[in-house]
C-alpha cells in the first residue's frame, strides 16, 4: 500500500539508507536563504546605475547653470579687439554674475591667440549695483606694468567697459576705481569735484 504522507516522500541512497524529504520545510528553507544572502551582482549593478544617473544629473545642471558671455581681449598679431565665449555659472545675485565676468577678463585668455589684458594678480575688490549704476572697484595690480601686457591703463580699462557694456547694455553708467580711486585723478581731486571742474 503506497504511503499517504505526500509530503515527506522517501529516497533511496547508496548503501541502503533511505532519506526523507518534506517538501515544505525545503521550500521555506530556500526561501530564506535567498532573501538572507547577499547579492553582490545585484546591489553592485544598482549602485553603479544610481551613480551613473546621478553624474549624467549633475553634468545636466552643470551645463543648465551656466550662461554663455563674450569677454574681450586684445589680438597678438592684429593688436585689435577680440571676443572669446566663456561659460560662466549662473548665480541668482546679478552682482554675483557680473563680478563673475569682471574676473574671467582679469584671469586672461584661454586662446592663444590673444593676450592678457590685466596684469596677473589683479582682482575685484568691491563691486555693486545701484539704480542701473554699475560700480567696481578693482586692487592696484591692475594699473602695474608687466612685460607681457602692451597697453596701457586707460586701454585696459577701454576693453573692460567695452565687456561689461556689451554682456550687460542694461547699465545706465560704469564706474571703474582702483582701490576706491578713479585712475589717472590725484586723490584729492577724486574727493572734490569743485577742482576737478577747473582744471577741466
Amino acid at each position: 500500500m503506497a504511503s499517504s504522507d505526500l509530503s515527506a516522500p522517501s529516497m533511496d541512497l547508496q548503501g541502503g539508507v533511505t532519506m526523507k524529504i518534506n517538501w515544505t520545510e525545503a521550500k521555506a528553507a530556500l526561501v530564506d536563504f535567498y532573501h538572507k544572502t547577499p547579492k553582490p551582482i545585484l546591489l553592485s549593478g544598482g549602485l553603479f546605475l544610481l551613480s551613473f544617473l546621478f553624474a549624467c544629473g549633475s553634468v545636466a545642471l552643470s551645463h543648465l547653470s551656466r550662461e554663455k558671455r563674450l569677454v574681450f581681449f586684445l589680438e597678438y598679431q592684429k593688436g585689435s579687439v577680440g571676443g572669446e565665449v566663456r561659460a560662466i555659472p549662473w548665480k541668482s545675485s546679478l552682482e554675483d554674475r557680473v563680478q563673475g565676468l569682471v574676473e574671467e577678463l582679469l584671469w586672461g585668455p584661454i586662446d592663444p591667440r590673444f593676450q592678457r589684458v590685466f596684469p596677473s594678480g589683479s582682482k575685484v575688490q568691491s563691486l555693486l549695483i545701484r539704480r542701473g549704476i554699475l560700480y567696481v572697484d578693482l586692487s592696484p595690480d591692475v594699473l602695474f606694468a608687466s612685460e607681457d601686457i602692451r597697453v596701457g591703463w586707460d586701454e585696459r580699462f577701454h576693453i573692460l567697459r567695452k565687456t561689461l557694456s556689451f554682456n550687460y547694455p542694461r547699465f545706465k553708467q560704469i564706474f571703474l576705481t582702483v582701490n576706491g580711486q578713479l585712475p589717472g585723478i590725484p586723490p584729492f581731486l577724486a574727493q572734490n569735484p569743485e577742482k576737478q571742474k577747473k582744471i577741466r
